[in-house]
C-alpha cells in the first residue's frame, strides 16, 4: 500500500478506496516535485525563451541610468549661442553705421538670444561672433557722415537691441557726433584688405570736411514749408481714409523734414498718415526751394513705407545731399540711408540696418 503520509490530508482522504495504481500514480508525482522544491532554488534557472533584444538594450539602459545622468554634460555657452546668429552676406561692401550709446557702430547681423544679462552668455557671443562673422574685427572702411569723409576701422564687436554689430574708432569729429544728444547715421564702405608685410597705419583724421550748409532754415522759408506741411496733410486725408473702421479711427498724421544740399533745394519734407502700427499708411516726400515750389519724390525703400527723416549727408560722394531716416512697416522698422536721385525724381535705399520687429 502506498504511504500517504506525503500528501495532503484532503488528497489522503480523495484517494481512500481508489485503485492501488491510481493512488501508486499520485504519490509518485507529489514525491518528485517535494524533490524539486529541495533543490537551491536562490540560482537563477536560464530561460527557455531567449530575451527580445530591445527590452534587454532598454533594461541595461535604466540600470545605468544613475551613472549617465552622473556624468552628462552640461551645454557650452558658445553652443547655446552659435546656432542664433545671422550675418550679412560675405560679399556685401555697403554697411549702416549709427550712434547708439554714445559709440558709432557698425550692424553686420542679428543675434536671435538676449545675451546681455549674462556675463558667461555675453562673453561667449562675443568669442563666436568674432570667429563667424564676414566681416573681422580690424576691417578698414571709408566712413561719411554730415562731418565728412574719413577711414576708420573696427575695434571690436558687441551686441545692440538684437543686432550685432562692430565698434568703430576714428576721428575725433566722428566721437564728437557720437556723443550727441541727435542719432547720427553714416555709410561705411569697406576697403580691401592690406596685402601681406604691408604696415598697418592707424585710421586717418577726417581727410574732407563738409561744406553743406545745414542749419535749420527760418522766417519766410520755414513759413512756407509749413503751409506747405498743412496741405499735404490735407491732400493726403482727402483721398481716403482705411476702408477698416478699427483702423480709420486710429489714424494720425506724421510729418519731419531735414535741410540739405539737394540742388536748387535746401529742404526736404515727408508727410505721413498710419494707423494701426503702420498697418497702413499713405506717404508724400518733397523737395522745397526757397520759394515754396514743391517737386514730389518717389520713394523706392522696399519694406518700409513710411519714413521719420533724421538728416542729411552724402553717404555716396555724389556731391548731392542723400537723407538718413527711420523707416516703418507693419511692426517693424529700422535705419535706412535714401539716395537722392535728381534725374530720376526719386529716393533710393542705399543701405538699411538696425532694424527692430514688434512681436
Amino acid at each position: 500500500m502506498p504511504n500517504l503520509g506525503i500528501l495532503p490530508k484532503s488528497i489522503a482522504r480523495a484517494l481512500q478506496g481508489a485503485t492501488p495504481v491510481f493512488t501508486s500514480a499520485v504519490v509518485l508525482i507529489a514525491s518528485a516535485s517535494r524533490s524539486l522544491d529541495a533543490q537551491d532554488t536562490t540560482k537563477a534557472r536560464p530561460s527557455l525563451v531567449p530575451p527580445t533584444p530591445g527590452i534587454q538594450a532598454t533594461q541595461a539602459g535604466a540600470a545605468a541610468q544613475g551613472t549617465v545622468s552622473a556624468i552628462k554634460p552640461t551645454r557650452a555657452p558658445a553652443d547655446s549661442v552659435r546656432p542664433f546668429l545671422v550675418f550679412r552676406p560675405r560679399d556685401e561692401s555697403w554697411f549702416v553705421v549709427a550712434s547708439r550709446g554714445k559709440r558709432m557702430l557698425l550692424d553686420i547681423g542679428r543675434v536671435d538670444v538676449e545675451v546681455r544679462k549674462d556675463s558667461a552668455l555675453a562673453q561667449a557671443f562675443r568669442e563666436v561672433a568674432a570667429q563667424q562673422s564676414p566681416v573681422p574685427v580690424g576691417t578698414r572702411f571709408t566712413l561719411r557722415g554730415p562731418w565728412g569723409v574719413e577711414e576708420v576701422q573696427s575695434t571690436g564687436i558687441d551686441s545692440w537691441n538684437g543686432r550685432i554689430v562692430l565698434v568703430l574708432q576714428g576721428s575725433a569729429a566722428m566721437d564728437s557726433a557720437a556723443q550727441g544728444k541727435a542719432t547720427v547715421s553714416a555709410t561705411a564702405v569697406r576697403l580691401p584688405e592690406p596685402a601681406k608685410g604691408t604696415a598697418i597705419r592707424p585710421p586717418l583724421e577726417a581727410v574732407q570736411r563738409s561744406t553743406c550748409d545745414r542749419t535749420p532754415i527760418g522766417g519766410v522759408y520755414a513759413e512756407r514749408v509749413r503751409v506747405l506741411r498743412d496741405s499735404l496733410d490735407q491732400s493726403l486725408r482727402d483721398a481716403g481714409l482705411p476702408i477698416y473702421e478699427r483702423l480709420a479711427k486710429r489714424v494720425t498724421t506724421s510729418h519731419s523734414m531735414v535741410t540739405g544740399c539737394f540742388g536748387s533745394a535746401r529742404v526736404l519734407l515727408a508727410v505721413s498718415l498710419r494707423a494701426g502700427n503702420a498697418e497702413w499708411t499713405r506717404e508724400r516726400v518733397v523737395l522745397v526751394d526757397t520759394l515754396g515750389h514743391a517737386v514730389p519724390l518717389a520713394v523706392a525703400d522696399l519694406r518700409f513705407r513710411a519714413h521719420d527723416l533724421l538728416h542729411a549727408a552724402d553717404f555716396d560722394g555724389d556731391g548731392l545731399d542723400d537723407v538718413a531716416a527711420v523707416g516703418r512697416t507693419y511692426r517693424a522698422g529700422g535705419t535706412t540711408l535714401l539716395k537722392f536721385d535728381a534725374e530720376k525724381k526719386r529716393l533710393v535705399r542705399l543701405a538699411a540696418g538696425f532694424v527692430w520687429e514688434d512681436m
